[in-house]
């Protein structure tokens, strides 16, 4: 049996209340937590160097014709951008992790937020995960180009000409959602650790505490 467009609203604003419900309580799930900076990071002569109470100062060496291109900290985490790496470290496994970028790959965007952070190219988008350390990365395709990128305290979603990129701070991989061809972003809103994308033809959810992507029409 089909089911309207508003049995689907009405399925929708009963999720979010229940994400509202667990914001209250349970809010060390999805209340966003104040951790100040508890990571410094700053370069040196061939080694780049993050400071934090419990670690005292850990470095990764850069090689001899490896350029820093900018570098900065945020929270429980710290990322370098080398002229070939992308250098993250974590004050919870306090240890720097490191992943190699591509020969010409431009870097066109990067944000840090508290508990994570992400970098733009025109390859590849990279996830750095404050939580566990490590870094993941979607290939972007050969005509494919990122047009809008939002972030919260819970993750972030890349809007390209094809589709909905998703990156939480705490769980699981990058997931990505196909957008239509005739398919029109309308609205991208936050609430209590989701974030919400209109289109033109449904509604999209992805959060912190969801596996990916759900889908109301």
């Amino acid at each position: 049996m089909s089911t309207t467009r508003g049995e689907h609203r009405t399925f929708l604003t009963a999720q979010l209340l229940l994400a509202t419900l667990a914001w209250v309580f349970y809010p060390n799930v999805t209340e966003a937590v104040d951790y100040g900076n508890e990571v410094t990071v700053l370069i040196e002569p061939r080694q780049a160097v993050a400071t934090s109470l419990m670690s005292g100062r850990r470095t990764i060496p850069l090689d001899a014709h490896e350029t820093v291109i900018s570098s900065d900290a945020s929270g429980i985490n710290a990322i370098v951008v080398t002229s070939r790496r992308l250098l993250g470290f974590s004050s919870r496994t306090l240890s720097w992790s490191e992943t190699d970028r591509d020969l010409n790959e431009k870097v066109l965007e990067r944000r840090l937020l508290p508990t994570f952070s992400v970098v733009r190219t025109n390859k590849h988008l990279y996830g750095f995960r404050g939580a566990n350390g490590i870094w993941l990365d979607e290939t972007l395709g050969v005509r494919e180009t990122v047009k809008v990128t939002h972030t919260t305290d819970y993750g972030a979603v890349f809007v390209t000409n094809e589709r909905l990129v998703g990156f939480a701070s705490l769980l699981g991989d990058f997931s990505s959602k196909a957008l239509g061809i005739h398919e029109d972003i309308t609205r991208l809103d936050n609430e209590k650790g989701l974030i919400i994308v209109t289109t033109s033809d449904r509604t999209l959810v992805f959060g912190s505490r969801l596996s990916g992507w759900d889908e109301f029409e």
